[in-house]
């Protein structure tokens, strides 16, 4: 390998693969670096005995075809490469006094709540033709992004009439036009989990964005899990002429004048570089491997100013029983834990686990080759604070926490009581249980050096969505952002994200004849 290439992509998550198989693509020569000794960040699976744990994914939304994010697994040259199966329904809400089961099918779906709150039928209609019109709004803009020639700001209202409306609210305000019944809306957010904010908190584009996508064209599983997603990108990198390397910590920048001229690595490998394009989080690209003394300070504080998004702690579970099969519940199970979503957020981060709203995930009706037939490989996923107990025990110091008594203590004692939460409306899952592993806050940051364990880059609320967020280009002209820290809403955005910045990278920097 030559130690001079057209591009360096530092991290191997879905972002950076996708940047890198775009620029390979075009014939540029790239190199990725990773940290970890594999790729995939978020996206990958791991095995203990018989059973396969995907590490965050639980659908992907959009890929119907037609559903809008088909067209960017063609482009990367994936699509044929996976095998996706459609969830239907989507997940099972249990709140207090109802139960939802929520179609992947919109009309049944509105149907459904309908039917569960009769005195808010209009209000659910009419809130679910705005959540499509914000949905339609989303999906131009990203063709748009796609085609190089999205509007400025002043087209903005005019192209996206109906995503500028709810710019600036959040989720629930949204819901509050329509809705007035708080466990209707707690219904109609139910999602929230999957975005790291309550209803009350999170941007409204985002919660429609995501409603919309997975309700008009379904939740969609690989076979193989996430791993198959980051798999098939790996592969279609190398086959590009691309290069992967691994357990290397990009650790300094070589500079001639403004411009990036060469990446090391704490390893001791030197690659120079036309232009190199970061999907680790920005604060880490920006402020720490860049330096503040080379930003503008309005842009420092910009990267430097919005949250994290909340990061979760997962109970594994294998058991000898499929409880989700045996009791017809489809492949999620949604337990609020509360009438209203704000009420569960604050007992998530205070640790009243019994009140938290949890998710119950049964890969083995996503993909039955996670788990030995008629068992099952079983997920529970909570919100949870990066400051519990002392942030987890450690007191800040993060230095060999996996031996630590009081960090295990910790995470034991929290892995008990969201394993004792479900088997309330799971009778039977304590007793099928035959291997259990729980990852904390801490694990998330162990693997993707994500700052606070953040599943999602930047918090997804109105300040730090839509128009607001962090551009790909930044102020050093040969550096470009890939990946969560520059988008909203999941692994597909994040794949977006990465092939947005390599056509950037494109754009601006012409290959040499």
């Amino acid at each position: 390998m030559s130690d001079r290439v057209d591009a360096v992509v530092i991290g191997a998550g879905l972002g950076g693969l996708a940047a890198a198989v775009t620029l390979a693509g075009a014939g540029r020569s790239v190199v990725v670096l990773e940290r970890q000794p594999g790729p995939g960040g978020y996206a990958r699976c791991f095995t203990r005995g018989p059973y396969r744990f995907d590490a965050s994914l639980r659908a992907l939304s959009g890929l119907a075809p037609g559903g809008g994010w088909d067209g960017l697994y063609a482009d990367l040259g994936i699509w044929h490469r996976l095998s996706l199966r459609r969830l239907d329904p989507l997940y099972r809400l249990r709140l207090p006094g109802a139960e939802i089961v929520a179609h992947a099918d919109w009309y049944r779906y509105e149907a459904e709540l309908v039917e569960a709150f009769p005195a808010e039928a209009d209000g659910i209609r009419g809130y679910l033709d705005e959540v499509l019109a914000v949905y339609h709004d989303l999906r131009r803009m990203r063709q748009d992004q796609a085609a190089h020639h999205g509007p400025d700001m002043e087209a903005f209202s005019e192209r996206y009439p109906a995503a500028m409306r709810v710019l600036t609210q959040t989720w629930d305000q949204m819901m509050a036009r329509h809705v007035s019944d708080p466990r209707a809306r707690s219904a109609l957010g139910a999602l929230w989990g999957y975005l790291g904010l309550p209803p009350g908190r999170c941007s409204a584009l985002v919660g429609a964005g995501v409603t919309g996508s997975y309700h008009e064209h379904g939740g969609w599983y690989p076979a193989g899990g996430s791993q198959s997603l980051t798999d098939a990108l790996a592969d279609v990198l190398r086959e590009r002429g691309g290069t992967l390397l691994f357990s290397q910590v990009v650790s300094g920048i070589e500079w001639q004048d403004s411009h990036i001229a060469a990446v090391t690595t704490s390893e001791g490998l030197r690659l120079a570089a036309d232009t190199v394009i970061s999907g680790a989080s920005a604060p880490a690209t920006m402020l720490d491997l860049v330096g503040r003394d080379r930003l503008p300070a309005e842009y420092a504080a910009r990267v430097a100013a919005p949250a994290p998004s909340n990061p979760t702690f997962a109970v594994y579970l294998g058991l000898d029983r499929d409880i989700f099969a045996e009791q017809d519940l489809g492949h999620e199970l949604l337990l609020a834990g509360s009438p209203d979503a704000a009420g569960a957020w604050r007992a998530s981060q205070r640790g009243d686990w019994q009140s938290a709203a949890i998710t119950v995930t049964d890969y083995a009706g996503a993909d039955p080759g996670c788990a030995p037939h008629g068992q099952a490989a079983v997920v529970i996923t909570v919100p949870a604070a990066w400051e519990y107990q002392d942030t987890w025990g450690t007191g800040g110091d993060l230095a060999g926490y996996h031996d630590n008594p009081r960090y295990l203590a910790a995470k034991e004692q929290v892995a008990d009581a969201l394993v004792a939460r479900a088997a309330r409306d799971l009778p039977g899952l304590d007793d099928a249980i035959r291997y259990l592993e729980a990852s904390t806050p801490l694990t998330n940051f162990d693997y993707t050096a994500n700052p606070r364990g953040a599943i999602e880059g930047y918090e997804n609320s109105p300040e730090y969505s839509g128009a607001a967020l962090l551009p790909q280009e930044t102020p050093v002209p040969n550096l470009y952002l890939a990946g969560a820290w520059t988008t909203s809403g999941g692994m597909n955005a994040v794949l977006a994200s990465g092939a947005r910045a390599a056509a950037l990278t494109l754009q601006r920097h012409p290959a040499h004849t």
